[in-house]
């Protein structure tokens, strides 16, 4: 298991490819996980399950916010791993009991588990050049269905999976997706700066996510398991 806390400034965690690296900004109280491959395989998806574990038992007690920072660039998102669906239920759980704010981090293109993921964060902040795609097999876009439907309704939920188009970064910022629509920038400078003007109002933003998810339906994903397979 990963010793989170004493991870450098700048670390590759153990995934196989050396597709996941973390970053601390704000005296670890925000920890960046940086995803250069698209999709969730299995070792990405047992040391994501591993760092929300280690916050439920409280051993990342000053940790505030868990940014996921899709840059993987254009490339479409492989069906996910087994574990997916629990992993995305536990991140989006988060915030009831803990302290910690989940934000989305959109780069490039977001398609399949990347963008069920990220529907299951607190909150989607995407750069100006994202782009937001409903498209692939219906059977693989069960979850995000469920995940944007609980946000917008299922009626407008599915004419965008009809559409079969992408959203860019504005349209899906229009439609409530996305929380902010900030500048591109390498590496973690943007992150940095928007953490730093959203600290200002931690306490206000973390009590309305939390409301939110409380009120809101889960998503039950045994339920899609099973539509899937009939």
């Amino acid at each position: 298991m990963l010793n989170f806390p004493y991870l450098r400034d700048q670390a590759e965690l153990s995934v196989t490819g050396g597709c996941l690296s973390t970053i601390w900004l704000k005296d670890h109280q925000a920890l960046v996980l940086r995803k250069t491959r698209p999709g969730f395989d299995a070792p990405t998806i047992r040391t994501i399950t591993d760092i929300l574990s280690a916050i439920d038992r409280g051993e990342l007690n000053d940790l505030r916010y868990i940014v996921y920072d899709f840059a993987h660039g254009v490339r479409e998102a492989p069906r996910p791993a087994e574990g997916f669906g629990e992993m995305a239920a536990e991140n989006s759980e988060l915030i009831v009991d803990t302290p910690v704010i989940t934000l989305a981090w959109a780069r490039g293109l977001m398609t399949g588990s990347d963008f069920d993921f990220a529907m299951h964060c607190s909150a989607i902040v995407a750069e100006k050049d994202a782009q937001f795609s409903f498209s692939g097999d219906p059977a693989d876009l069960l979850g995000l269905y469920a995940a944007v439907g609980r946000t917008l309704g299922f009626v407008k939920a599915e004419r965008l999976m009809d559409s079969n188009t992408a959203l860019t970064a504005e349209d899906a910022h229009e439609l409530l997706i996305v929380r902010d629509v900030v500048e591109p920038q390498n590496g973690a400078a943007a992150i940095e700066s928007y953490l730093a003007r959203f600290g200002r109002r931690y306490n206000a933003s973390h009590a309305i996510f939390r409301a939110q998810r409380m009120v809101q339906p889960g998503v039950d994903r045994r339920s899609l398991v099973a539509l899937e397979r009939n």
